[in-house]
């Protein structure tokens, strides 16, 4: 018979996996609670919340949130990264701090509904930010716009530069003529 406590953790960590645009999944081995502590202050100023899970109850909210998470990545002991507003930020963060602190190591995320490796999660922490990708996209689709607009200003500059000139010739017949 499940506890309150439990019925009410499995509901958190469903929501949260509902919520979430991604999830990245560390396991925790070798750090102390300062050090967890620190963790979640460095994450949460990033928007991203930080529990530790026991693997039972990530399973059953995975489930009623209709998320395949692989069994491999519910081994051990589970940290879990929800990212809310960016879904590369908890990847970057916890890749980063892998490198920095080598007793810890990521198991795993989640992405929208689907379940990723740790090669996975390696390769989309190198992704650019979703800000810096719409950049990206926004540069991408103006540079063409832009050679346009530069092809047509070039042609009314070189028209306006006959006219100036044409102008010029006229008033100095003009002149001559007077």
């Amino acid at each position: 018979m499940p506890t309150a406590q439990k019925i009410e953790a499995v509901a958190e960590l469903a929501r949260l996996l509902n919520e979430s645009r991604s999830a990245i999944l560390l396991d925790y081995r070798g750090l102390d609670v300062a050090e967890i502590s620190a963790l979640r202050r460095e994450l949460s100023a990033a928007d991203i919340e930080f529990h530790v899970a026991k693997n039972t109850l990530l399973r059953i909210a995975a489930d009623q949130a209709g998320i395949d998470v692989s069994p491999d990545l519910l081994t051990g002991p589970t940290a879990v990264a929800f990212g809310t507003a960016d879904e590369v930020a908890p990847a970057k963060l916890l890749t980063a701090y892998v490198r920095r602190n080598r007793e810890v190591a990521v198991k795993g995320g989640i992405l929208g509904k689907q379940s990723l490796d740790v090669n996975q999660v390696e390769r989309f922490a190198e992704l650019p930010s979703r800000e810096v990708l719409l950049a990206q996209f926004l540069g991408a689709a103006q540079s063409p716009m832009a050679q346009v607009l530069g092809v047509v200003q070039a042609q009314l500059r070189e028209v306006a530069g006959l006219a100036l000139a044409l102008r010029n010739k006229l008033e100095a017949a003009e002149g001559t003529a007077a």
